[in-house]
């Protein structure tokens, strides 16, 4: 385990293939972290990393790649519910293909799932998990995306995806002051969110939730804040990020399995192409001058 290291994962749907990749090649070289920082669909892969199960995160994108049941715009306009979060969480995720809970627990490792509070508009992290229901309840939370999901009643708050409220959650790790941050993307280098065309749409939909329009009118704004303030820990060495070379052809809600396979390879070749400078990374010492400041919120 590097000790002094932090492991962020940006979510992304189905996109987290790339990331799946990425992390089956960390636990073939034996490689952990410390802290791994999460939201969205990446709490949902983290969480197996944490685990150590090689195999899950594969067979639950190949499940949730297949079964024609996961994504349902039927469903989405009877019931406002895209994505079948009882399917994914409570047939998927906990009987067919479950979290193997006490490896988790015994893992020597800080996991902090970001959630998105609708009412205050604050971002909500995690990191103590009583039970395995307890888990996947945070991280349904996390994975539920405005409009397409649900919100989650937990611990008297309503959560919702963490993505909403804090994109790429680095601010946890810095918060640990910890040496060197590992930062896994599913957007290709250069890319830049552009505003939303739904405000309107917001307004309407979520019109007894003002804090929760205003994230979704300002998330480009601190997604590609928190961007440029990566590239330049990065040209200060305090941070490294493995991500897609090129744009993915692989959208949040793909269900073609020979694109999501594709994806993996290319996750699990990147990890692999980037492993011996990523080790050179960790075993630098960091820059005493260096700041672990990131940024307001927006």
């Amino acid at each position: 385990m590097e000790d002094s290291a932090g492991l962020m994962l940006e979510g992304g749907g189905m996109r987290c293939a790339f990331t799946i990749g990425v992390l089956d090649y960390f636990l073939d070289r034996k490689l952990e972290f410390p802290f791994v920082a999460t939201a969205s669909a990446g709490a949902l892969i983290g969480s197996s990393f944490v685990a150590k199960q090689r195999e899950r995160n594969y067979q639950l994108l190949h499940a949730l790649g297949k079964n024609p049941d996961v994504i349902s715009f039927k469903r989405m306009l009877q019931r406002r519910e895209l994505f079948s979060m009882d399917l994914i969480f409570e047939k998927l995720a906990n009987e067919q293909i479950p979290i193997n809970f006490s490896s988790f627990l015994q893992a020597n490792t800080r996991f902090i799932v970001g959630t998105t509070d609708i009412n205050t508009g604050h971002p909500h992290f995690l990191d103590t998990f009583i039970d395995k229901y307890d888990l996947l309840q945070v991280i349904r939370a996390s994975c539920s995306l405005p409009v397409l999901a649900p919100s989650i009643d937990y611990q008297g708050k309503q959560l919702m995806d963490g993505g909403v409220s804090d994109p790429i959650p680095i601010q946890p790790l810095l918060d640990q002051g910890l040496k060197k941050y590992v930062v896994v993307l599913t957007r290709n280098k250069g890319y830049r969110k552009k505003a939303t065309k739904l405000n309107w749409f917001f307004k309407h939909y979520f019109k007894d939730k003002p804090e929760l329009i205003k994230l979704l009118r300002n998330r480009h704004l601190r997604y590609n804040d928190t961007m440029q303030k990566l590239l330049q820990m990065e040209q200060r060495n305090e941070v490294f990020i493995i991500q897609p070379e090129e744009p993915l052809a692989v959208s949040r809600i793909e269900k073609n399995s020979n694109k999501l396979e594709i994806l993996y390879k290319q996750g699990y070749q990147e990890a692999e192409k980037n492993f011996e400078p990523l080790q050179q990374f960790l075993e630098q010492p960091k820059d005493p001058a260096a700041k672990d400041d990131l940024m307001p919120s927006v």
